[in-house]
């Protein structure tokens, strides 16, 4: 396929996935209480999964990095 080809279709990509986040947000206003050990809160359903997708992005990311530190540590060890 063509590069510019492919441009085209990374773009219908991101515009259906931006269109499905947008329908996940509109149907998802209500507001929700939510508890974690002593704190409370209410906000809207889409926020609420939208700050639990940052933090597992940021968490995964961050294991991730941990994982990749420990190896290079491993293999720059000499072998006894």
């Amino acid at each position: 396929m063509e590069n510019s080809a492919m441009d085209k279709v990374w773009l219908g990509v991101k515009l259906l996935i931006t269109l499905l986040v947008l329908v996940l947000f509109v149907q998802n206003i209500a507001v929700v209480e939510f508890r974690f050990l002593t704190w409370s809160m209410s906000l809207p359903l889409a926020l609420l999964l939208v700050v639990i997708y940052v933090l597992g992005m940021v968490s995964g990311r961050s294991l991730f990095a941990l994982i990749r530190r420990l190896r290079r540590r491993r293999s720059a060890e000499p072998h006894r």
